[in-house]
């Protein structure tokens, strides 16, 4: 009997394997032979109903030896989930089912190496996305070295050394926490702008659990750090973790970020199976993070930014998986939460890139593109409307004016989100009235240069916005003034930015089934 929480891994081949006792038990392992018809479902699995995949099989894992009979068959594969495929090395395959098993980004495998792909599965997929980052508040600095130290607010810490020829203890954090044993795990660690004669390192401790027993030390050296590497462990059992940073070399200067520590996957994907990230060079190394799904390979591509989320992972895949289309999620582990998908202009321009590379994947046009978010991930689908002219932004409840959010920390909104005054720093490196007003104009300078004619807007706002009171207005009114055929939806909603959520995500919702099923003629029964 297979449990509700096992994932079912089905084997198509022409015997069973062995290494299936390698397993986790999280896993429900069963054969399938080679000539198995989906289509008549001799063991009543219902994985397909009515030719319709059943969702009831989402997290399935699939492996198709040479000569399965599926292997044939294009409607069934292409129902198949993405990313857990795997398939026998076999040069008999059609070019359609080529194309197909790269958009699903399939794994081949070879049959002789079955061992591997068993483990493989073990770490792909037993592990739910987890990440968190390391306190500034928590950073004890070396008082026996030199040093010149400069805080800018939770965003960035400046330090000036004088160093000596030998490595010395610059800063540890005070926080051990807990990493279970078996458990891949990835460190990545933001530090840049190093100036002078400094050079840098990262050790890693490892303390066993319940004692001061140190049995594992990391070494990242320098290099690897500027180079941005994440760092890759699994130990063999549960261990604290100590982050300590180190530096040598006469005089110099660094700035440290963020330390992120994360769940990894056997494939080094950036937390669910597929995810990638977009590293910004320019600033401290900090990521935007992806995960693309092909969904039933026809328009619209579904782009949806993140809010913001102080655990570092993906929002909302259940949701933009639930719509059918293929979809992008876009994430900004930055800052505490977030830093509203800003950077570089060369950071701005990848995200775009990733954008127009799935849709070219897919053989869409801007035409088939979706722009979406709430709260935070309204700025990505907003600011980047203006790269991209879609078909469509839906947003709930919209921020634009970032530098007025920073603002309002002090009378309107006290305590409230003081990471606004971190994105200040971050981004402009001061926090003043001007600088709020060079950051707002940051967002409107470039949504003001995009070309919306052929674009629908979907906005729920909050009347008594906190956050953001002049977001909507001054959106409605530039497209109105410039753009005054292009359709704008609206929905005004009583209360402050956070006071009436499941409304504002109802209507957001609303607007996407519409879009989906009067522009892209798409049968729309339900999403989540």
């Amino acid at each position: 009997m297979v449990s509700s929480k096992q994932i079912q891994v089905f084997h198509i081949a022409a015997v069973s394997s062995e290494w299936q006792k390698r397993l986790s038990p999280l896993f429900a392992y069963q054969w399938l032979p080679l000539a198995y018809d989906f289509s008549k479902d001799e063991q009543e699995l219902q994985l397909f109903k009515k030719d319709k995949y059943n969702s009831k099989y989402h997290r399935a894992i699939f492996l198709l030896e040479e000569n399965a009979a599926i292997l044939e068959n294009f409607e069934f594969l292409k129902q198949l989930p993405a990313y857990q495929i795997f398939y026998e090395e076999n040069d008999r395959l059609s070019p359609e089912i080529q194309a197909l098993f790269t958009l699903k980004a399939a794994n081949r495998f070879d049959k002789k190496q079955l061992e591997n792909v068993f483990r493989m599965i073990n770490e792909q997929f037993s592990a739910k996305q987890q990440g968190y980052k390391l306190s500034m508040d928590h950073m004890k600095f070396n008082k026996d070295v030199s040093l010149q130290i400069a805080k800018e607010g939770h965003a960035a810490c400046q330090a000036k050394a004088q160093l000596t020829s030998d490595y010395q203890q610059i800063t540890t954090w005070k926080m051990t926490n807990l990493i279970p044993k078996n458990e891949r795990t990835c460190f990545y660690p933001e530090i840049a702008n190093i100036e002078g004669e400094a050079i840098v390192k990262i050790k890693l401790f490892f303390i066993r659990e319940n004692t001061n027993q140190v049995i594992q030390v990391i070494e990242i050296l320098h290099d690897q750090i500027i180079n941005g590497e994440p760092i890759y462990f699994k130990l063999d059992q549960n261990s604290y973790i100590n982050v300590s940073l180190y530096a040598k070399g006469n005089r110099g200067q660094f700035t440290i970020g963020q330390m992120h520590l994360r769940r990894a996957m056997a494939d080094e994907s950036v937390m669910i199976p597929g995810g990638g990230r977009i590293r910004d060079e320019e600033n401290l190394g900090g990521e935007v993070i992806y995960y693309f799904n092909p969904g039933d390979l026809k328009p619209p591509l579904a782009v949806y930014f993140s809010g913001y989320r102080s655990a570092e992972g993906f929002e909302g895949r259940g949701m933009m998986g639930s719509m059918g289309c293929p979809f992008l999620l876009i994430g900004d582990p930055r800052l505490e939460g977030g830093n509203f998908y800003l950077g570089s202009q060369k950071f701005e321009q990848e995200i775009v890139a990733i954008i127009l590379g799935k849709l070219a994947l897919l053989g869409f046009e801007k035409s088939d593109l979706i722009l979406s978010g709430l709260s935070m991930g309204t700025f990505g689908a907003l600011y980047f409307a203006s790269d991209l002219s879609p078909n469509s932004v839906i947003v709930g409840k919209p921020l634009t004016n970032l530098g007025s959010i920073a603002l309002n920390e002090r009378i309107n909104r006290p305590t409230g989100f003081p990471t606004s005054l971190d994105m200040l720093l971050y981004n402009i490196g001061v926090v003043s009235k001007e600088a709020s007003s060079q950051l707002n104009e940051r967002f409107w300078s470039k949504f003001k240069s995009g070309d919306y004619r052929e674009t629908t807007f979907a906005i729920a706002y909050m009347k008594q916005d906190d956050y953001d009171m002049e977001a909507f207005p001054m959106l409605f009114d530039f497209l109105k003034n410039n753009f005054p055929m292009t359709r704008v939806l609206y929905k005004g909603m009583i209360g402050r930015h956070n006071d009436n959520s499941p409304a504002i995500n109802s209507w957001f919702l609303k607007q996407y089934k519409n879009i989906l099923v009067h522009t892209f003629h798409r049968d729309i029964k339900k999403i989540l």
